[in-house]
């Protein structure tokens, strides 16, 4: 499907510029053109994943790329089967060497599996906050640790009220959840409101 979809766009290119040539427009200009078309699908791609509200936009790219282990993960949350989410999470942390995004990975499986020690192991090797910060809060709010599951750290405006949902689930307060939930999902965007979304479901469901 990727190869399908670059093979088009090449050929778009292609058209384009001779096209541009037969019109007698100048080689500077054909290139200035093409750039402008490239960037603005580099920053469409970009609003997609970190700044949309649209989930029907999200939902489509994960839908393409749901191999890529950068996306399989959150489509598996949508779709897929707990095993499909471990199996996801077990493929990026192969793949991807960045201790942020594998000791992140390793984080979510011990979560998944309700390992708080791995868990924990997992958060001080993450190494990058606000991530670090949100590990550990998100562990003392399933342990009930009500002051350590606040914290500066979390900049990011979805965060704390993910970690207050997450002491809702586990005081089983579906309310406070449902409220918690909603204020962290309309403070998300892109793949990260898709993420949330989908998680907050599952906690309900299993509430």
């Amino acid at each position: 499907m990727k190869i399908t979809k670059l093979a088009i766009f090449y050929l778009f290119i292609f058209i384009l510029t001779l096209l541009l040539s037969l019109a007698g427009v100048r080689l500077f200009i054909t290139i200035g053109i093409i750039a402008l078309i490239a960037i603005a699908m580099i920053y469409r791609h970009i609003h997609i994943l970190f700044r949309t509200n649209n989930m029907k936009m999200v939902d489509k790219l994960l839908k393409d790329r749901k191999k890529d282990p950068f996306f399989a993960y959150p489509y598996a949350l949508a779709y897929g089967t707990r095993e499909d989410q471990l199996h996801s999470l077990e493929t990026a942390i192969v793949k991807y060497k960045q201790p942020a995004i594998k000791y992140n990975c390793k984080f979510l499986m011990a979560i998944m599996k309700e390992n708080l020690e791995e868990a924990k192991d997992a958060a001080d090797k993450i190494n990058k906050e606000p991530l670090t910060s949100y590990a550990k809060c998100y562990i003392a709010a399933l342990e009930g640790r009500t002051t350590d599951m606040r914290s500066n750290q979390l900049t990011k405006p979805w965060m704390q009220p993910a970690i207050e949902a997450v002491y809702a689930y586990k005081m089983k307060n579906e309310t406070a959840l449902h409220h918690h939930a909603q204020e962290s999902i309309e403070m998300a965007r892109g793949v990260q409101k898709y993420a949330l979304i989908h998680a907050f479901e599952k906690m309900k469901t299993d509430l």
